[in-house]
């Protein structure tokens, strides 16, 4: 599949309410990393570009990318 096509079946999935919930993102990324054979040589570069994927969600899911200049921007300090 090309980017393309992955990314317009990505966005009528998500107009199609069949996005899993972070939650769910995550139980499946930790799926697809116990799933990896520790012994291959590409287990290292596999399982950062998961964990980097879940980095993503969780950063998307925390609000913390400045919609206009989509830099990390520090949590609020509870008063």
């Amino acid at each position: 599949m090309k980017k393309t096509e992955v990314l317009a079946t990505t966005i009528e999935m998500a107009r199609s309410g069949l996005g899993f919930t972070p939650a769910d993102a995550f139980a499946c990324i930790a799926d697809l990393i116990e799933q990896e054979d520790a012994e291959s040589e590409l287990y290292d570069s596999r399982v950062e570009k998961l964990l980097r994927l879940g980095a993503c969600i969780w950063t998307l899911r925390h609000g913390m990318f400045s919609p206009s200049a989509a830099e990390i921007v520090p949590e609020k300090q509870s008063r």
